[in-house]
């Protein structure tokens, strides 16, 4: 594979280092535009931190005293994955192969190094079916074409995506290619034929399209275009041409039959010939089959069952039931889409991304269809609109009210607060001064338009109601609820914890035989039943509980007896999968604290999340010590959402 045009760029300059080169000498050579070459000197120049490329009137100039330490700090930070990423790249568009020693010599590493990096390739290499074959010192990529750009699809979306976009500048590809460009380009022909596609699965498309046409400019093609008559006819079908059409015009390649079947298969997956924004509970009966509402329905009662949800919505439950038949479609046609925000939801969101967990294993157990974590982060998303758009119940606030009585006077301001604030405070007194009792021991907050020194906390009011009175008492409800909830959570994890439960510096070899140890002394302990620990390894298999420097194992399952937070802390980093951890935390709730879980999960995260506070915790001394430290923790989380 051809390097980077701005890694050419960058290589050519250094090779001219001893005079100026023009803009217009560089456009030609990279066969781009002097504007694009702006861009990529700012961006060599963002990236070296200083003004690794100089210009003048006469053009362009490497600086390279600027050159030799900014080649200095990219070897220093050369990586194993990035050395990995760097054979694929070469490997996946290079028919004939590639010198094991060019790679030893292009990477700066011994040949034993890159031997060992290849090893990894390997396995990276077999879910996708694909192996390396060895001719002496050459290495060859072997496999099924579509099995190769799903592995460049892949390694695209985890490399080149910027939050949403895909960057113009893709290093897994040969060509250069405006990626915003294209995309508006097949969102025209789309619209025209009045097909329906979102952003994400536009993105999906473009990306396919864009490997599609990379490929075919390698000499790298489809062959197989077995089933293509079906298709034909169909509306996918004859947008499918069109832009085989555009692709042939602006490229100036041929598509063939086989790739023209391919990219029907790709529009029929990311698309639809429905405008679902009609889609509503009333008529959802007309455009989406019984069975997937079906399937819908008993899922989410499986979630509220489980979490302890309140009931989803008809608005919502119509469209995830899209959004489920869109997903077993896909799966039917084993197609799944990438999904940008995985990493940031999984990481942001842990309950959210939870509960997507379930809902996949649920359709794993019932329907024997396997998800991705990117279909899984889809997901989160819709789970993640009800918690937006539905707030749960609270605990609520209890108030007592305190006026001075003057023709019912009171009532009006009354009714306004409580109208106000009415799913967060329970007025439980109001009662006029002549009745005042000194102290209300099951009160939280007292409302009086009387000023007098109460010796709880209290909110003096004006004696006609003003918005800054009503924004002063929702200050105190929002702190009081906080603090109230606070303390019912530290309340749980003091008591999901126990000495016996706690591990220093085990020597777990892996994190089968971690959750195996574990598991095995909950058992003998009685917290946890035979069957839990296979229920923690299911949960795993669906997408690993590690972020960070930690890793949180659990299961929503029968087999717990008494809720707990089994810890393993180590100075030493313990292998979880690929990634390395200093603490485990592996929590089981009973069904009678169900209802607790989201709270406990999302508070233990809110802790863990914060690197120092792992640091601290996997280099406590004891289990009190470690009791102590996340005490304080909990305190401090609870003084950041005060402030």
């Amino acid at each position: 594979m051809k390097p980077s045009k701005s890694t050419k760029l960058l290589t050519y300059l250094v090779s001219e280092a001893d005079h100026w080169t023009s803009a217009s000498l560089l456009s030609n050579y990279l066969s781009v535009s002097t504007r694009q070459i702006r861009k990529y000197i700012a961006a060599i120049n963002q990236d070296a931190g200083a003004a690794l490329i100089l210009s003048g009137n006469q053009g362009y100039r490497v600086d390279m005293n600027v050159y030799t330490g900014y080649r200095e700090r990219l070897e220093q930070q050369e990586t194993p994955a990035m050395r990995i990423n760097y054979i694929i790249q070469k490997l996946v568009s290079e028919k004939d192969g590639y010198d094991l020693y060019d790679l030893s010599e292009e990477l700066y590493v011994s040949d034993a190094t890159i031997e060992n990096d290849l090893r990894e390739v390997r396995q990276m290499l077999k879910k996708y079916q694909l192996t390396l074959r060895r001719e002496k010192e050459r290495i060859l990529l072997e496999g099924e074409e579509k099995e190769k750009r799903n592995l460049m699809r892949n390694l695209i979306s985890s490399d080149s995506y910027d939050n949403f976009v895909l960057k113009d500048e893709v290093r897994f590809l040969t060509f250069h290619y405006h990626f915003w460009d294209f995309r508006s380009a097949i969102s025209e022909i789309f619209a025209r034929n009045d097909i329906f596609v979102n952003d994400y699965t536009l993105n999906n498309t473009a990306l396919h399209l864009i490997i599609m046409i990379d490929r075919i400019r390698n000499h790298c093609t489809l062959q197989n275009e077995n089933g293509s008559e079906k298709l034909k006819g169909t509306r996918q079908h004859t947008v499918a041409q069109q832009i085989r059409t555009y692709i042939e015009e602006t490229y100036h390649l041929q598509v063939n039959k086989a790739e023209l079947y391919n990219l029907t298969l790709v529009i029929s997956n990311n698309t639809s010939m429905i405008d679902y924004s009609f889609i509503t509970p009333d008529n959802i009966s007309e455009y989406i089959e019984q069975t997937y509402i079906d399937i819908t329905r008993k899922v989410l009662k499986s979630v509220e069952n489980v979490y302890c949800l309140d009931a989803f919505d008809e608005e919502f439950i119509t469209k995830f039931t899209i959004h489920i038949k869109n997903l077993f479609s896909r799966a039917d046609n084993n197609y799944f889409v990438k999904n940008p925000l995985t990493s940031k939801i999984k990481l942001s969101f842990p309950l959210i991304y939870d509960i997507a967990v379930f809902i996949a294993q649920e359709f794993k157990n019932d329907h024997r269809i396997t998800l991705t974590e990117d279909e899984i982060t889809f997901i989160a998303l819709h789970i993640g609109s009800y918690f937006e758009n539905k707030a749960q119940n609270k605990s609520r606030v209890i108030v007592a009210f305190v006026y001075a009585d003057y023709y019912s006077g009171h009532k009006p301001m009354l009714d306004r607060i409580r109208q106000r604030f009415d799913n967060q405070i329970s007025i439980r007194y109001a009662i006029s001064i002549n009745n005042f009792q000194k102290t209300f021991p099951d009160v939280d907050l007292i409302l009086s338009t009387i000023d007098m020194p109460f010796s709880q906390e209290h909110v003096i009011l004006q004696p006609f109601l003003t918005e800054r009175d009503l924004r002063n008492i929702g200050e105190h409800v929002s702190q009081i609820t906080r603090r109230k909830e606070n303390q019912t959570l530290k309340s749980s994890l003091i008591n999901f914890l126990d000495e016996q439960l706690f591990y220093k510096n085990p020597q777990f070899d892996s994190k089968e035989q971690a959750i195996h140890v574990m598991c095995e002394d909950l058992i003998h302990l009685g917290y946890a039943q035979e069957g839990f620990e296979e229920a923690v390894l299911a949960r795993e298999r669906m997408s690993s509980t590690a972020f960070h420097a930690v890793a949180v194992p659990h299961a929503l399952s029968r087999c717990v007896n008494t809720s707990f937070i089994c810890v393993a802390i180590s100075e030493e980093a313990l292998h979880w999968g690929n990634h390395p951890v200093h603490m485990v935390a592996m929590i089981g709730i009973s069904d009678d604290s169900r209802k607790l879980f989201s709270e406990v999960f999302d508070a233990l995260i809110d802790i863990l999340s914060e690197p120092g506070n792992i640091h601290r915790l996997s280099h406590a001394v004891s289990f009190q010590d470690f009791f102590q430290h996340l005490q304080r923790m909990m305190d401090e989380v609870r003084l950041k959402a005060d402030d």
